[in-house]
């Protein structure tokens, strides 16, 4: 990645988003933008205008786009304190229909309007953050009805949108990537003793040393903190 090219973070105040804004300044990055419902342009996931905006701003200004690093999300609901579903008799149709517009719309949105500014003469990268419990094939345990179907859906569209993209734009890398457990408020009520929880710090260190290491072969496939490959 060339670091005097645009590094876009969206979802730029959240936890791990304000983290990765930090790393790559660490980092030496030397165009770093972040967007999200409070920036100038706005981008909002729910409302494609914003997004289509956000794009046209970005794509006037100098030097290409180097990086996108998607840190937006759901888990759960606290304005109506609701909670991943723990058994499929609290299935709520409000609270899933939320779950995929942030985790699965709002990204698809971000990848129908910016994957075709990233820089196509180096490499580029855009990372989403998912979830390992959206894996099908680890899935264990049950439960989280939502979230989980969101982020496989998730999953899904980052595999599809990196084979297009292959044919489109060769020096482009399309990936999803699993934060761990981070110290946030989204992880808060879930956070457990047997767990490896990390601070947001750690978490965005850790994720830019899995991108810095990505290379052409790995665009559509997904990847957990410490860099192995999660199965779909």
């Amino acid at each position: 990645m060339n670091k005097e090219n645009i590094a876009l973070v969206i979802g730029g105040t959240g936890s791990i988003g304000s983290a990765i804004i930090n790393e790559l300044k660490n980092q030496k990055f030397t165009n770093i933008i972040s967007l999200g419902r409070s920036s100038n342009p706005p981008l909002d996931l729910l409302d494609e205008f914003s997004i289509k905006k956000a794009a046209d701003f970005i794509k006037n200004q100098p030097g290409s786009l180097c990086l996108l690093f998607d840190a937006t999300g759901i888990l759960h609901s606290e304005d109506q304190n609701q909670m991943p579903e723990k058994t499929y008799k609290n299935i709520d149709l409000t609270f899933m229909k939320k779950n995929f517009e942030i985790n699965v719309m709002g990204p698809a949105l971000i990848m129908k309007h910016f994957l075709p500014l990233l820089d196509t003469d180096q490499k580029s990268i855009f990372a989403t953050l998912s979830a390992k419990v959206g894996s099908i094939s680890d899935n264990r345990y049950g439960g989280w009805y939502s979230y989980r179907a969101s982020k496989a859906a998730l999953n899904q569209m980052i595999k599809t949108a990196s084979i297009e993209l292959k044919m489109k734009n060769k020096n482009a890398i399309c990936v999803a990537i699993h934060p761990g457990t981070v110290t946030s408020k989204l992880s808060q009520p879930f956070q457990k003793d047997n767990l490896k929880i990390q601070s947001n710090v750690e978490s965005a260190k850790n994720i830019m040393q899995v991108m810095t290491n990505l290379k052409m072969n790995d665009s559509g496939l997904f990847f957990d903190w410490s860099g192995d490959i999660i199965n779909w």
